[in-house]
């Protein structure tokens, strides 16, 4: 019967590294930053929606940039629960996530999901070169978005 093999220190310090350095980061950021962060991802996110839409709506549509937007929304889509961790509410500053996304956090995880389910098939569809797919995809990720943004985000304020 062989011995277990085991991981040298330096192995074994570099991986609990890469499990424990991402945690540090994210305790040594502050909300501010957090949120910040997080508005860059929906900006990123909704200028890669415009491409989709122009795109789709051209009589010529530029494929490759489809699919790189709608690789950009997929990523989002995994992503985007990471993006609201506690402490980053309105509790935090001026934000437009309201409050139900920590106190009712099952119904955000469920309005996450129906994003979550609908991008990748907009990006199937965009990688397959689809153009009626993709216009289909593209109309279920919006309702995906606007399913959440009516219940988890504040309307924007117009000065």
């Amino acid at each position: 019967m062989s011995e277990p093999r085991r991981l040298p220190s330096a192995a074994l310090a570099l991986a609990l590294g890469l499990v424990i350095a991402p945690a540090a980061l994210l305790a040594e950021t502050s909300p501010a930053q957090l949120m910040k962060a997080r508005h860059d991802h929906y900006h990123e996110l909704g200028d890669a929606f415009k491409t989709i839409r122009d795109q789709s709506r051209d009589t010529t549509p530029d494929l490759k940039a489809i699919q790189s937007a709608a690789n950009v929304v997929n990523e989002a889509s995994v992503d985007q629960q990471r993006w609201f961790p506690a402490g980053t509410g309105p509790e935090a500053g001026k934000t437009r996530a309201l409050a139900q996304i920590w106190t009712r956090p099952q119904d955000f995880a469920a309005a996450q999901k129906m994003f979550s389910d609908a991008a990748p098939k907009l990006l199937a569809a965009a990688n397959a070169s689809d153009v009626a797919g993709i216009r289909t995809q593209f109309g279920a990720v919006g309702k995906s978005c606007k399913n959440c943004h009516d219940t988890f985000r504040a309307k924007e304020e117009h000065d």
